[in-house]
């Protein structure tokens, strides 16, 4: 593989091309249309204050940053990039009454440039005590809520998208497993690549599901230099009877144990910039239209 100085995004096809992924994979910003975000990277959510222990409300920064990423949202509890907006938050708890409490959060949103875009707040009754494992539940449909209020400061105007081809036309991809990404890196990555190749008009079948093609990913992480690991990604993308039609590669620097945890944001950057790539080579291995139309047809 040809190498772009030290950082490097390539497609194996006939032969190997090269571009430069900036460094570490979360200066790559999708697309306005994909993400349908005004001006921004995705969403930093700060700390919560408030009289609820520091616990809860780490857990729900936490469960925010995943409520907006099954929104499609680039979001994170962790990391930052100087084009996110800023989301603050402060949780209000009230005293036990018949055994159950109110959880109010109170939501302030700024954009990359402190200037505020708006307030929401999201209320839920839920049941007193029971320690973390009971508050899961009601923390997660707290967050729920919140993103569904929150949402609609960061979605802007777009032009109405062309109606999908009908299914039985579409290429059907199934992504499967992840190997050796740390942190939540497995689930991340499937999630944000189904995500964006869903855009490009693809239809996405679970992992072990019947497709046309098959995506897997290899993930490796080898220490560099002094506080930072070196992390390369491999897409292969495959035809349903195993045989390999290109990859795509991925490597870059990043700070020692930034993906250890949830990866966030990071997972869409990757995924975005290996989009292109990947593209290639469904399009050079997907079935004509009239033989995927008969494999979907019911027999």
């Amino acid at each position: 593989m040809r190498r772009c100085g030290r950082l490097a995004l390539s497609l194996t096809l006939a032969a190997a091309s090269c571009q430069p992924l900036p460094h570490p994979f979360a200066d790559d910003k999708p697309p306005a249309v994909l993400l349908a975000l005004r001006d921004t990277a995705g969403v930093s959510i700060a700390p919560l204050v408030g009289p609820p222990a520091a616990a809860v409300g780490k857990q729900l920064a936490d469960a925010m940053a995943k409520a907006f990423l099954k929104r499609d949202i680039p979001a994170s509890d962790k990391t930052a990039s100087l084009n996110s907006y800023q989301l603050y938050g402060r949780l209000v708890q009230s005293r036990p009454r018949d055994g159950r409490v109110t959880l109010l959060a109170l939501w302030r949103l700024y954009d990359a440039h402190g200037k505020i875009v708006g307030k929401r707040s999201a209320e839920i009754v839920a049941a007193a005590g029971g320690g973390r494992a009971a508050a899961d539940a009601p923390i997660a449909r707290l967050a729920s809520l919140s993103a569904d209020r929150l949402v609609p400061l960061l979605v802007g105007n777009q032009p109405v998208a062309p109606a999908p081809a009908p299914a039985a036309r579409r290429t059907r991809i199934a992504i499967d497993q992840v190997a050796g990404a740390p942190g939540d890196g497995a689930t991340s990555l499937q999630t944000a690549i189904a995500a964006v190749l869903q855009r490009q008009n693809l239809a996405i079948v679970a992992p072990g599901g019947k497709a046309d093609l098959r995506i897997s990913v290899d993930v490796t992480v080898s220490p560099s230099v002094p506080g930072t690991q070196h992390v390369r990604i491999i897409w292969h993308v495959r035809r349903r009877d195993g045989t390999e039609i290109g990859t795509v590669a991925q490597q870059n620097d990043v700070p020692t144990g930034q993906l250890a945890g949830p990866w966030g944001a990071v997972a869409y950057n990757v995924a975005v910039a290996a989009a292109s790539g990947l593209m290639q080579l469904v399009e050079r291995g997907a079935p004509p239209a009239d033989a995927t139309q008969a494999a979907n047809r019911p027999q």
